[in-house]
């Protein structure tokens, strides 16, 4: 079941990943109810350890079992569009934001080190509001 935030004003805030190790394989973490909101931003710290960066999938959902990833895309002389499956990339210890507009119910976020975990530190607070 998806885990339900408390408002406060237009503003809510979750913590979505507490300061942790990362592992190379993706942990996903919980699904959040983000209904009412037009804007994500996701405030991440990630300390580069011995890994050579971490990676973030970013999926929504509107019934909580069909999940859609985040899409890039690419325009090819012909006006033919690719998309393919957005893969967020950090390179280097940082604390940055990702804005993200959104319309779905859901969302919920895998990380992953690129390489050895080793030393590696990532949390994620989201938050969302109604802009």
């Amino acid at each position: 079941m998806a885990k339900t935030l408390v408002s406060q004003s237009n503003i809510r805030t979750m913590i979505v990943r507490e300061a942790a190790e990362l592992t190379t394989s993706y942990v996903t973490s919980e699904r959040y109810n983000i209904q009412g909101a037009n804007q994500l931003q996701l405030l991440v710290s990630f300390t580069e350890g011995n890994s050579s960066g971490c990676r973030l999938k970013i999926e929504f959902s509107e019934d909580e079992t069909n999940w859609y990833q985040e899409s890039e895309y690419s325009v090819y002389g012909t006006g033919d569009v690719k998309h393919s499956p957005a893969y967020r990339k950090i390179e280097s210890s940082s604390n940055i934001v990702i804005s993200v507009p959104v319309s779905a119910s859901f969302f919920r976020i895998s990380s992953a080190a690129i390489e050895s975990g080793t030393g590696t530190s990532l949390s994620i607070v989201a938050t969302m509001a109604n802009i």
